[in-house]
């Protein structure tokens, strides 16, 4: 049994030692973040409105990055995480609404404003690549904030239906509708999830 002991303190070592390099990895891009935001000023020939929210963006960006520079290891994985979890539910709504509004699925051509057409330009092929993306989006977003039992099937299941109502071909005001109420609920589900997870953790 002795010999067994520092074969497992060295991989305890390594160990400590990939979560102390990520975690500075994670930390480093605020620094940069904040070098970038003092050492750059506002475009004093734009409006008024436009600067004050170029402040406001930037004050906003030296308080997360700062909050992001003092917090521990632990709730900086956990910031992460759910920033990531956000990204996927914003990406989510705005693949829905791009697809829902912008996408012909009788011609199947996609008004994209710059002209790139990332997805396929057949329609069942175009359905089937939605869905594929929104189940994608949807099983990270669940696994990201840990939401486990049939409530992750709704959510996902959520995502969908405004891809249900493109593969149906509801009329263009039911869609919009479909869009809407599916990203409300995606939003106050993920404003719930974190303030419960902020409160009791």
């Amino acid at each position: 049994m002795a010999a067994v002991g520092p074969p497992q303190q060295q991989v305890r070592m390594a160990h400590q030692q990939v979560w102390a390099a990520l975690e500075v990895a994670l930390r480093v891009p605020c620094l940069y973040i904040i070098d970038a935001i003092f050492n750059s000023y506002p475009d004093s020939s734009q409006s008024r409105f436009c600067i004050v929210l170029q402040i406001f963006l930037r004050l906003l960006g030296i308080f997360v990055s700062s909050i992001v520079l003092i917090l521990s290891q632990r709730s900086l994985f956990k910031f992460y995480m759910y920033s990531s979890a956000f990204l996927l539910a914003a990406t989510s709504v705005l693949v829905n609404y791009y697809a829902s509004l912008h996408i012909d699925f009788y011609g199947a051509y996609n008004t994209s404003a710059f002209g790139i057409e990332l997805l396929p330009r057949k329609g069942p092929s175009l359905w089937m690549a939605l869905i594929v993306l929104q189940l994608t989006l949807g099983i990270g977003y669940v696994t990201l904030l840990q939401i486990h039992s049939i409530y992750s099937q709704l959510i996902i299941l959520d995502l969908l239906v405004p891809v249900i109502g493109l593969i149906t071909e509801l009329p263009l005001h039911i869609r919009e509708t479909l869009v809407f109420t599916s990203s409300l609920i995606l939003t106050l589900n993920t404003v719930l999830v974190l303030a419960l997870r902020t409160r009791f953790k």
